[in-house]
């Protein structure tokens, strides 16, 4: 690893802004340059020729001017994490950089003056004035730098789903009551009878004591209750 800080320190003498060591390389960042060093060499960028950062296709990492790639690094050489939070530092200096004007050309050596004749030259008619200079044209706005991931296969396309029929509503239709069970029909006939019997039988049976009133007691009480009962039963029959 530290080979690739020597190396950095002897590619430029710039403040290193930011920096993201990994096991393939080292990715720096000065306030005019970006660096990439690792086991193939070097590659750098002007900040001012970067257009866009590209990572995730095919395992590499892109960073992409307007002829084309101008840095490519492996992205599993570093943390995606820590490879975001770089490119953001990038994404900063790379707009600064652009905004600034650009650096004049270096000066070209001085070319060595002709002797000068002396013959006086004709005086020339005066010259129209130049017409006024067109208005510059206004800044084109530059691309935001991004870190687009790209996956390697693109995703299955699934058709898309059938919306599903409306549910037909059917409103239950009200169920009537039910009738209301036939009122059950006495027999009269029938429990008048048994009421004239259910007499009858008190009847006969006091009717019975009446004749015999010197029988045994036992015997008398054996007739009432017997009547009695039979009397009752027969008149609650008689009601159903």
């Amino acid at each position: 690893m530290g080979e690739y800080q020597a190396k950095l320190r002897e590619l430029t003498q710039d403040e290193v802004v930011s920096q993201l060591e990994g096991d393939g390389g080292l990715l720096a960042l000065t306030r005019s340059e970006l660096f990439f060093i690792g086991p193939e060499g070097v590659q750098r960028a002007a900040l001012r020729e970067i257009k866009k950062v590209v990572g995730g296709k095919g395992g590499v990492l892109q960073v992409v001017g307007e002829s084309g790639p101008l840095i490519e690094a492996p992205v599993r050489a570093f943390q995606v994490d820590e490879l975001r939070l770089f490119f953001e530092s990038v994404k900063t200096y790379v707009a600064r950089s652009q905004k600034q004007p650009a650096p004049p050309p270096p000066p070209t050596e001085p070319e060595m003056a002709p002797e000068p004749d002396l013959t006086p030259a004709p005086q020339p008619e005066p010259a129209p004035p130049p017409p006024p200079p067109p208005p510059p044209p206004p800044e084109e706005a530059s691309e935001p730098v991004t870190l687009d991931e790209e996956p390697d296969l693109p995703p299955p396309i699934t058709p898309p789903e059938e919306p599903a029929a409306p549910a037909e509503i059917y409103a239950d239709e009200p169920t009537p009551p039910p009738p209301p069970p036939p009122a059950r029909k006495k027999n009269a006939v029938t429990g008048l009878l048994l009421k004239l019997t259910s007499l009858a039988t008190l009847g006969l049976a006091g009717y019975w004591i009446y004749q015999n009133p010197a029988a045994d007691v036992m015997q008398l009480g054996l007739v009432v209750v017997a009547g009695l009962g039979a009397a009752l039963l027969e008149w609650h029959v008689s009601d159903l």
